[in-house]
């Protein structure tokens, strides 16, 4: 607050003076050492208070506050200022700047450009950024809520099941994801979570190229998890083959889908899809 008349501004609440908001500083202890009450404003406290002398060095700091501000004050209404930036504060209001200052910043997220993309398929986004988070209910986790749990992944029945091995160090999973990825990634090898990561952020290919892969890798998380999940509830087992065509099945729907609403980005998807199962 920029206190003129000082009528609208909380003496103890707002922040109205360099030493911040003072019932944060001093508490209710405050208002007995200084004689102020509570709901006082600043103009009542400019009105009334006679300066006092004290042992603390905080209250005569805020003795001495009041009288400067008694020295300048006006018959003007007081105003409201909105922080800007760490010691910026201006009379206008900004959403995006306030926003700034009461959020919590963490560090930035790298792989979330591998998650939400346009024209991916929101089921199967939801379940990789499930799976980038860990949250995902495999083995490992339900041991940890339960030991009498199967934690041994479903599809080798040997290792145990955590999302790394899942997607995909496991050699039914892996089988399916070199045989739909490996014209992507130009004939390497790589089926380790760590190391596809990267490949999903790489800026410096074609975007469609990019987005061919991330929506591949999306759709094979997808369909890898609900195998997982019917498995353990007890359905028929579906071979890498099958799983591999079905998946290569839904992934031309879509580029056929793409091209009908006229997508000029990832125009040759189709063609570009084909060129790399040959």
């Amino acid at each position: 607050m920029e206190v003129r008349s000082g009528t609208t501004t909380s003496f103890w609440h707002d922040h109205w003076s360099p030493l911040g908001r003072l019932h944060q500083h001093l508490g209710s202890r405050g208002t007995i050492d200084l004689g102020i009450a509570t709901q006082a404003t600043v103009a009542e406290v400019l009105d009334t208070h006679r300066r006092k002398r004290h042992r603390a060095d905080f209250l005569n700091q805020i003795e001495n506050h009041i009288e400067l501000v008694r020295q300048a004050r006006s018959q003007e209404s007081d105003r409201s200022l909105w922080k800007q930036k760490e010691d910026s504060f201006k009379g206008s209001f900004s959403s995006p700047k306030t926003w700034q200052q009461i959020r919590t910043i963490s560090n930035e997220c790298e792989w979330y450009r591998g998650v939400w993309f346009p024209s991916s398929t929101p089921k199967y986004s939801f379940v990789t950024w499930l799976a980038f988070h860990n949250r995902l209910a495999t083995g490992d986790r339900l041991y940890k809520w339960n030991s009498e749990a199967r934690a041994t992944c479903v599809f080798c029945d040997e290792e145990l099941e955590t999302r790394d091995h899942l997607f995909f160090s496991c050699p039914y999973s892996s089988q399916i994801w070199i045989a739909l990825a490996k014209g992507l990634l130009n004939g390497r090898n790589v089926s380790s979570w760590s190391l596809i990561t990267p490949h999903l952020l790489d800026s410096s290919q074609p975007y469609l190229h990019v987005f061919t892969l991330r929506y591949t890798f999306q759709a094979l998380i997808h369909s890898l998890w609900r195998e997982r999940n019917g498995r353990r509830h007890g359905e028929p087992a579906i071979p890498a083959s099958k799983l591999t065509k079905l998946i290569d099945k839904n992934i031309r729907n879509r580029f056929s889908t793409l091209q009908k609403m006229g997508n000029k980005r990832l125009q040759g998807g189709l063609q570009y899809w084909f060129q790399t199962r040959s």
